[in-house]
């Protein structure tokens, strides 16, 4: 009887070693999918301020072009210092506008409901701007460019995006 009662002993210390060794494994597999599901929610944040960020790029394109067909006044020209970014544009503790000029398009879904600010700055004209030889039909003469500058940011994501629209005039 002594025998049996030394074997009952040691195969319960040996289950409270495996039942240890079973909820380190479990614990430490939880922290894992925890701090995956944070990667993968940082990850979306920044894809859904890309798309909301493109998608302002795009509006804005398409207002400037409906402004031009339509003879509305266009941006005029910045010089010197007025055509650099703001520091704070590219700061993601900042929020509210990025600077002055700057404006604020209404949250919606098609900014993803983030924060979105732009301001257009007309470059002055060029008489060959970049791609447009291939233009169907092909643009001769000076066009207006316009640089176009997106900001949008929600938490700790902000995406900035920068395009150049040319305008030829009729």
């Amino acid at each position: 009887m002594r025998q049996s009662s030394q074997q009952q002993g040691t195969a319960l210390l040996v289950s409270l070693v495996f039942l240890l060794l079973l909820t380190l494994v479990s614990v430490s597999a939880i922290r894992s999918s925890t701090s995956q599901e944070r990667m993968v929610a940082n990850l979306k944040l920044k894809d859904d301020s890309l798309e909301a960020a493109e998608s302002a790029l795009r509006l804005i394109e398409h207002r400037l072009a409906e402004a031009a067909e339509n003879n509305k006044p266009m941006p005029t020209p910045c010089t010197g210092a007025a055509c650099n970014l703001p520091d704070r544009a590219f700061d993601v503790d900042a929020t509210g506008a990025p600077g002055a000029g700057w404006v604020q398009i209404p949250t919606s879904a098609q900014t993803n409901h983030m924060q979105v600010w732009y301001r257009i700055t007309s470059l002055g004209q060029s008489l060959a701007p970049a791609n447009t030889a291939s233009a169907d039909p092909p643009h001769e003469g000076a066009g207006n460019l316009y640089r176009i500058v997106v900001v949008s940011f929600s938490g700790a994501t902000r995406t900035v995006l920068e395009s150049v629209y040319v305008h030829y005039a009729a």
